[in-house]
């Protein structure tokens, strides 16, 4: 595997994250649309045993077809559905 070739097809493929909170301060929920992937994860903002946790990578048509794998705000569904159809469309 060419580590340095993954890393820049990773890093080239467009991408947008929407992140939101139910008034917590301490982090926040966020979905990440890559391609045919979404990974939707929460943030920890701590400094001990902080960052992304509780990772699920969703594939693009799972979503569409079943819907997100946790609670999600209806305007960031509502983003998330119009960014996919506008990448469908190029």
């Amino acid at each position: 595997m060419d580590r340095d070739a993954e890393l820049r097809r990773w890093l080239a493929t467009p991408r947008r994250t929407w992140r939101w909170n139910r008034g917590e301060t301490e982090g926040y929920d966020a979905v990440e649309a890559s391609g045919a992937v979404l990974r939707w994860y929460r943030w920890s903002h701590r400094a001990e045993g902080g960052g992304a946790h509780d990772l699920v990578l969703q594939a693009r048509e799972a979503f569409l077809r079943d819907g997100p794998p946790r609670p999600t705000p209806a305007g960031v569904l509502d983003q998330l559905r119009a960014h996919l159809a506008s990448e469908q469309s190029e």
